[in-house]
């Protein structure tokens, strides 16, 4: 083991080198720490994101790539493809489904009871120039109910939030089925019907009636409908909620509006998307599996900006570390090739003097690395804040220049609109080394020492003692 006490005699020995390479193995080591610390912190963010905005993912028309096909096919859009219950009867029984809620938007004109009257309607022509439905013989009808379809009354917003509530009856669950329905207090007792009672639907375009069966009666605080649009299906006591399949019949095309799926564990949204593509048959070009990716995106492009500029770091700080340090040791080598003659005339092997040399750099980077995990946390902070704030205030900048214009498409009845949270730019996140960031970080620098240090080694494979003493002379 002699060439390990030559190697800590020649670290002591040659202060100033030892020093220059400290420093830069340090250095090396802290970048690579501070890269290694934000990625970690970014996987901390994506979770927390996902947390805050909730685990469901819906699948819904894609508005983006309808306003796109409607400018390239200038305002003629053709037949959107519906929605079907078989088309993605599969995916809720995927296992990282914890439950699921469908929703069907439809209207339904009047037969045996009247809708309640909207107080700002003056005329059955007033409603804006409006018209929603058109019936068999080729006119346009302006409906009387909206409807609901939907599997949970209870998961919906309105319901949730305490903005309805059932006074009498039963929520719809899934286990219900036929022509159910869950009518407002007002339209209840204007047309005296109670729990049990039945009354009739007419489908707009087919003229067909149905018969419902009042299945609960909920209040809506609300007191009256849209003022821009003073109709009568816009009144809150004019919505009705049913079944998916009571529904169905009275939507366009039999479609759903909407499928939404609530995930076991916030974490499996991205694997969900993908199997859900697979089992289902929905057309991509006209729907998408959405999980609020926009609010999503505008929480995470700061730091994902900041993370992979960290991520370039390490690559450069690895290399060009690798260079440097491959330099010194060939610098160090050159210098030392009268000892090395020496050493090989008296029969040292040529092994154990490319193991002094590993060694010594071994003993100095083990020095720096451990400086390195005292202070890499700190400087990951700075280094992280002062990135962030820039990244952060650039997002805001460009959102400030964003334009808000452009069409906004919604829906007109009334009906379920999810309140999803909105996402928040992360403008701060906590830099901590972990256990494992110390392993990895060991690791990529130990490879980097090693390689660094052997390469220019080999020169002294090529070496004879004979050759280097007589050109010393």
């Amino acid at each position: 083991m002699d060439f390990i006490r030559r190697a800590c005699i020649s670290i002591w020995a040659k202060k100033g080198k030892s020093f220059l390479m400290l420093i830069l193995l340090f250095v090396l080591c802290s970048l690579v720490f501070a890269g290694f610390a934000i990625q970690s912190a970014t996987r901390a963010s994506e979770d927390i994101a996902r947390k805050k905005l909730g685990g469901d993912v819906t699948l819904t028309l894609d508005m983006d790539k309808l306003m796109k096909k409607m400018e390239e096919s200038n305002g003629n859009l053709g037949e959107v493809p519906p929605l079907t219950l078989k088309d993605i009867e599969k995916v809720k029984n995927l296992k990282a489904v914890a439950d699921y809620q469908y929703i069907v938007d439809a209207f339904a004109g009047k037969v045996d009871k009247s809708p309640v009257k909207s107080d700002k309607k003056e005329d059955n022509n007033q409603a804006g120039g409006m018209t929603v439905a058109g019936s068999s013989d080729g006119q346009a009808k302006m409906p009387d109910f909206a409807m609901t379809g939907t599997n949970n009354t209870n998961s919906l917003a309105n319901f949730k939030n305490g903005k309805e509530k059932i006074i009498s009856g039963k929520p719809i669950t899934n286990k219900d089925k036929g022509n159910l329905a869950l009518i407002e207090k007002r339209f209840a007792n204007q047309n005296k019907l109670k729990v049990g009672d039945t009354f009739q639907l007419k489908d707009l375009e087919t003229n067909k009636s149905q018969t419902f069966t009042v299945h609960g009666i909920y209040e809506n605080k609300e007191v009256s409908g849209s003022q821009q649009f003073p109709v009568d299906f816009m009144e809150p006591a004019n919505k009705i909620y049913t079944t998916v399949d009571g529904a169905m019949p009275f939507s366009h095309n039999g479609s759903l509006a909407s499928a939404k799926y609530s995930m076991t564990d916030p974490k499996l949204i991205d694997s969900f998307k993908k199997a859900a593509a697979d089992v289902s048959s929905v057309d991509k070009d006209f729907y998408k599996w959405d999980a609020n990716d926009a609010a999503y995106k505008t929480m995470m492009q700061p730091i994902q900006n900041v993370a992979s500029f960290a991520n370039i770091i390490v690559i450069i700080t690895a290399l060009a570390g690798g260079l440097i340090l491959a330099l010194l040791v060939l610098l160090s080598i050159r210098e030392r090739r009268f000892e090395m003659g020496v050493l090989l005339s008296l029969g040292e092997n040529k092994a154990k003097l490319i193991g002094q040399f590993l060694v010594e750099v071994i003993l100095i980077g083990m020095i720096a690395f451990s400086a390195a995990c005292l202070t890499s946390e700190a400087i990951g902070q700075t280094v992280t804040d002062q990135m962030l704030n820039k990244e952060v205030q650039q997002a805001k900048d460009e959102e400030a220049n964003t334009p808000s214009g452009g069409m906004q498409m919604a829906t007109v009845i009334g009906g379920e609109q999810d309140e999803k949270p909105k996402g928040e730019v992360i403008d701060k996140v906590d830099v901590h080394i972990s256990q494992q960031d110390m392993v990895e970080v060991g690791g990529i620098g130990l490879l980097v020492v090693i390689i660094a240090t052997l390469l220019p080694c080999l020169f002294i494979i090529r070496l004879q003692p004979k050759m280097i003493l007589s050109k010393n002379d």
